[in-house]
């Protein structure tokens, strides 16, 4: 069945009338005068009786028509206003009523074994297999009765398959924003133009995912064609890979894609409804207007070309701006900035920078600026990062002044009472290095400077920086304020940090980013922009993209970001430096019993050339690209590797915690015999070991492995 959506001109009373109409195979009868559409022709095929009426081949009294090939706009009203409106089958067909309605089948079996083992066949291990290449035509099954449908009666995979069609959800029963709906073959929560409910299984479907052509005629893409694709990840890098370009949604089933220009479109995105005129005078003071031709046009709001989306232009202005900077926010907070910023059409010229990627600003486009800040300016594109933004209008709402809760009560001069601990905290000057004082925020050694020590003799001890640390924190890896949590001596819970990926049981920073829980360790939570990192010469910045910190090569460790190992990066906009914040909050200066002098944590590629053994495990340290040592620069000699000096759990301290439902001891590695790891069955050789039911681990992955 051919359902090209098309627009038309047409004669009516004289004048020029648009319409729309669907390129549908039609057949004549001649005994009966009427017009049979091949959308009620079986198998190609029309039988008609003496008195011109159809005969319809039937299975369970459910009709077999053919599923849709070819799908396409029409012009049409939605609320009074013009619109290119996708040709969805269930609507450009009006049966009569001696006919049934266009049933689909649910495509529940999809779930099954036996499908899985049929769609395994993917030969040339592309991630976008076309729908009509066997055997995957009849994963997309649509409409009963069709050729798929027949295929599945045939089936094993049919045994697994609802044997009643889906049923549509009138108006009144279409899910809310907060209804939790989920559909039940794209697994998204986007709005969609309708939907269906299966009665046997009780799933719920976008009516786009249901109703999805083989291709699809947009008009935004004139020349081009979108063909639907079934994601099928040919390995695990591909996983959660593709974004539809409209709404950004990972892709998990079928898709719309065109691999002219790489365009990747959700089916409902592809056949969302478009506007022809645009009337929004807050942005603009004329009416836009739709344009296709768009991939040479630059946005007046954002500056860039998109050439995949619907772009809108002012004749009268040489105005031109994409479909969804109509819309954007006014005034919003990020979290890259202390300040509030709202969006200008210009700014003044000269050179300015972005404060989010630190490229240069286009005076010419719009951006967002700080009201109190002189020279702070953001590119659009980068003030409305997911990461970045918490998705609010702050225009119209009155800022509320930041109440600042003190960390702690000053009792007298250098002794306070600090809301992490129930007895009072003397300021002391750091003496002779102890190993064994470490602050209770950070986990770090007491290696010099001022910190509070408890009066009551309870070995409560936090850095005088630690200890002035505020309680409700803006960081800038976080849209939304973190909240100071802390623990106590003897108990505390342990987290991986999200900058990081350490685990630390020290005080942490908690909040929300994206609704999903995020923490930071103390360490991490003290980076700001700009970091003076003591190993690089120039300031460093958070100027990476999340897609573009996943594939940078820290500086010192050589790693890259992947799906288990997302840990933040830290960029030098003077040269190409990067660093990860594992090694960024690494101590530069560290302290070591056996040397009075500061060691330095140095990169192993700058001493390669020279030879080399650790003062701690008596073994070589190989000099390479990859990670770094501690050294003393005072002519001693000492070198150290850091796991040695710090510890393979730098940020876990003395005490108990929990692990899986169960209490763990975290012990100091003080014997003088080394415990046997129970898991390894190697002497434990870290600084601290870890006690599970009177069972000793040398490590937090043995302890979970075992």
């Amino acid at each position: 069945m051919n359902s090209v959506g098309e627009i038309r001109e047409e004669e009516s009373d004289g004048k020029s009338q648009t319409s729309s109409s669907s390129v549908s195979g039609e057949t004549s009868n001649d005994s009966g005068g009427e017009t049979v559409s091949s959308g009620d022709i079986v198998s190609g095929e029309t039988t008609t009786d003496s008195g011109g009426e159809r005969v319809a081949e039937h299975h369970d009294q459910i009709i077999y028509e053919p599923m849709t090939p070819v799908g396409g706009f029409r012009e049409g009203e939605i609320n009074g206003k013009p619109f290119h409106k996708f040709n969805f089958l269930s609507e450009t067909e009006t049966p009569s009523t001696d006919d049934f309605p266009p049933l689909f089948v649910c495509p529940s079996f999809r779930w099954s074994d036996e499908w899985i083992d049929l769609k395994s066949n993917n030969p040339d291990g592309n991630d976008f297999v076309p729908v009509d290449d066997f055997p995957y035509p009849y994963m997309f099954n649509k409409r009963s009765g069709d050729q798929q449908f027949q295929f599945l009666i045939g089936s094993n995979v049919y045994n697994h398959t609802c044997k009643l069609p889906l049923l549509p959800l009138f108006k009144e029963c279409m899910p809310d924003d907060d209804d939790g709906f989920l559909c039940g073959l794209c697994y998204s929560s986007l709005i969609g133009t309708g939907y269906y409910i299966c009665a046997t299984c009780d799933r719920e479907y976008h009516k786009e995912c249901i109703e999805s052509p083989l291709q699809i005629q947009h008009p935004s893409y004139p020349f081009r064609s979108l063909k639907l694709h079934h994601y099928y990840p040919s390995s695990e890098a591909s996983i959660h890979k593709y974004p539809c370009f409209c709404c950004q949604e990972i892709i998990i089933q079928n898709l719309y894609y065109c691999p002219t220009n790489k365009l990747i479109m959700h089916p409902v995105c592809a056949m969302k409804p478009i506007p022809i005129f645009i009337d929004h005078p807050k942005r603009h003071l004329h009416p836009l207007t739709f344009f296709p031709k768009q991939n040479f046009l630059p946005c007046d709001i954002c500056g860039l070309i998109k050439e995949h989306f619907p772009t809108y232009v002012c004749a009268r202005c040489v105005f031109v701006v994409h479909q969804d900077c109509i819309y954007h926010p006014y005034v919003i907070r990020i979290s890259r900035h202390h300040h509030r910023i709202s969006f200008i059409s210009s700014h003044p010229p000269g050179k300015w920078f972005c404060g989010v990627c630190r490229r240069k600003v286009d005076h010419n486009y719009g951006a967002y600026s700080c009201n109190k800040c002189d020279g702070y300016f953001v590119h659009t594109k980068c003030a409305l990062r997911r990461d970045l933004w918490d998705g609010k209008e702050l225009e119209g709402i009155p800022e509320k002044p930041e109440i600042i809760v003190e960390p702690f009560q000053r009792i007298s001069d250098g002794i306070i009472l600090h809301f992490a601990h129930g007895h009072h905290m003397r300021l002391w000057i750091s003496g002779a290095y102890d190993e064994g004082k470490f602050c209770q925020a950070c986990i770090l050694p007491i290696y010099e400077g001022s910190y509070y020590l408890c009066m009551d003799q309870c070995d409560f001890i936090l850095h005088e920086a630690c200890a002035n640390a505020p309680r409700k924190k803006q960081h800038a890896l976080c849209a939304r304020p973190l909240t100071l949590k802390v623990g106590n001596m003897k108990y505390s819970d342990d987290f991986f940090c999200n900058a990081c990926c350490r685990l630390s049981c020290g005080f942490l920073y908690e909040g929300y980013k994206e609704e999903i829980c995020f923490e930071l360790d103390f360490r991490c939570a003290s980076v700001s922009e700009p970091f003076q990192y003591e190993g690089h010469k120039h300031p460093l910045f958070l100027a990476l993209t999340p897609e573009e910190e996943k594939s940078a090569i820290c500086q010192v460790c050589q790693e890259e970001g992947d799906e288990y190992n997302d840990r933040g990066k830290l960029a030098c906009i003077d040269c190409n430096y990067i660093i990860c914040f594992r090694c960024a909050t690494l101590p530069y200066k560290a302290r070591y019993k056996h040397d009075e002098h500061f060691l330095i944590f140095r990169k192993k590629e700058i001493y390669r050339t020279r030879q080399g053994w650790c003062d701690i495990c008596e073994s070589k340290i190989v000099y390479s690209r990859k990670g770094g040592f501690y050294s003393c620069d005072d002519y001693c000699s000492t070198t150290v590797h850091v796991d040695c000096l710090l510890g393979k759990h730098p940020y876990l301290k003395p005490g108990q915690i929990k692990n899986q439902g169960q209490d763990v001891l975290i012990l100091h590695n003080k014997t003088m015999s080394r415990p046997l790891c129970h898991g390894t069955k190697h002497r434990c050789q870290d600084k601290i070991v870890f006690k599970k039911r009177n069972e000793t681990f040398c490590s937090f992955s043995c302890l979970e492995e075992f």
